[in-house]
């Protein structure tokens, strides 16, 4: 049987050392994570679960989960987002942002996607880095899709990068183990970037680990994967966002990783209509009691880069979407925030969460604090909202947008110039 070792003040040598003593075999090391995989019998696990300072756990699988739309969209967020970077000169594009889609991996030849994946790798057993089961493609178009231009299909920041891990195989599952390499990657790659002394806006220092996938919360924190989170959080400075799950509206069916602390969960509300949470968004609290969702976003009859061709699209539902929804705003609140403040600047969601009541939306009957449905709601984005449930041709709503503009730049002053 296959697991993860998981150091508790032990060096990663330690580990691999103490596992090739009992004769693991087929030992793997996640390095700046401090895992090591192996295969272990009963007897072999036994002794080594009794040495002080190693927690042994049995490898378990995650999945996606995405509802295909039967009919096309209405209005498209695409425009929405269109005039909110347009409010800015010249428009801001979310240039800088590198985000690292752990997914089913991406096909980066569709003509939205063509020059935005600057670095792949691929975890799984599948031979290559590219999308065959389906989701991937689709993370990666709604953080950077497209181009900027009105009535055309693009994500939220068509300006930035993507790093494309794949750590789900074309059957559509993943382990703790692709999942945690992949994580281990991307952490060695924003320390190569940061020793080599690049921007965090170079597009080879990764910012922000999207995982739109989940299993099944237990309530252990010491489960791997969320190891793996709250390391490239704390230690490497990583945005970590993941899908709340698509398995509400019962309580205490937000996913993991999504439920662990460390990590920004993002819950889906309907695209039109009034603000409302959508009826599959998975909804806290954790098992462990932690109040989740953090934010929502919209995540519904979304059109996006399909897997199939080139030239295709196709419509979705889900977290999953929601998820790199959220990821793509830091693009942009990011570029308005060194537009005002410096290349120096940062903007973290781990640290918005702070003063998330100040810039977030809720229906005026959902609780003001942060509460299981909602979490702190939909971040500042009052007035796109009114855009997209208006009905109106997006043109005619640009005095509206202004709103939005003040928004942002009143998280970008409530973070503080670093």
């Amino acid at each position: 049987m296959r697991y993860a070792l998981i150091s508790k003040n032990l060096s990663i040598e330690r580990l691999e050392a103490e596992a090739s003593k009992i004769g693991a075999q087929n030992i793997r090391k996640a390095s700046l994570i401090g895992q090591v995989f192996c295969e272990l019998d009963q007897t072999q696990a036994d002794r080594l679960s009794a040495i002080p300072g190693i927690t042994l756990k049995a490898l378990r699988q995650y999945s996606t989960s995405q509802v295909v739309a039967q009919t096309p969209v209405v209005e498209s967020i695409s425009d929405v987002f269109y005039l909110l970077r347009s409010y800015f000169n010249p428009p801001i594009m979310g240039t800088g942002l590198t985000v690292a889609v752990l997914d089913s991996g991406v096909r980066k030849t569709h003509q939205s996607l063509q020059g935005k994946v600057v670095y792949e790798a691929n975890f799984t057993g599948s031979p290559s880095a590219s999308d065959v089961y389906g989701h991937g493609t689709q993370v990666a178009f709604v953080i950077a899709g497209g181009m900027h231009a009105l009535g055309g299909n693009a994500g939220v920041s068509p300006g930035a990068s993507i790093m494309n891990i794949k750590v789900i195989g074309d059957e559509g599952i993943a382990t703790d183990e692709a999942i945690v390499l992949g994580i281990d990657r991307v952490c060695d790659l924003a320390e190569q970037a940061r020793t080599s002394g690049l921007f965090p806006a170079d597009e080879m220092y990764p910012n922000v680990i999207n995982l739109s996938l989940g299993g099944e919360d237990d309530g252990d924190p010491d489960n791997p994967v969320r190891a793996a989170c709250r390391a490239a959080s704390i230690e490497y400075g990583l945005d970590v966002i993941a899908a709340a799950g698509n398995t509400g509206p019962k309580m205490t069916t937000v996913m993991l990783p999504a439920c662990e602390p460390e990590v920004i969960a993002v819950g889906a509300i309907e695209t039109h209509g009034e603000l409302a949470v959508w009826e599959k968004s998975s909804r806290g609290p954790t098992v462990q009691g932690e109040t989740k969702p953090d934010f929502v976003i919209w995540g519904t009859n979304l059109e996006m880069a399909s897997d199939k061709n080139d030239d295709g699209y196709v419509v979705k539902s889900g977290t999953s979407f929601a998820a790199p929804m959220l990821a793509g705003l830091t693009g942009l609140l990011w570029e308005s925030g060194r537009r005002a403040y410096g290349e120096g600047w940062q903007y973290r969601w781990t640290l918005a969460r702070d003063v998330a009541p100040y810039f977030s939306t809720k229906p005026q009957d959902a609780p003001l604090n942060k509460d299981n449905a909602y979490g702190y709601g939909l971040p500042a984005m009052g007035a796109m909202l009114g855009q997209v449930t208006s009905g109106s041709s997006p043109s005619t709503q640009t005095a509206d947008m202004m709103q939005m503009m003040t928004a942002m730049m009143l998280m970008a002053g409530m973070m503080g110039a670093n």
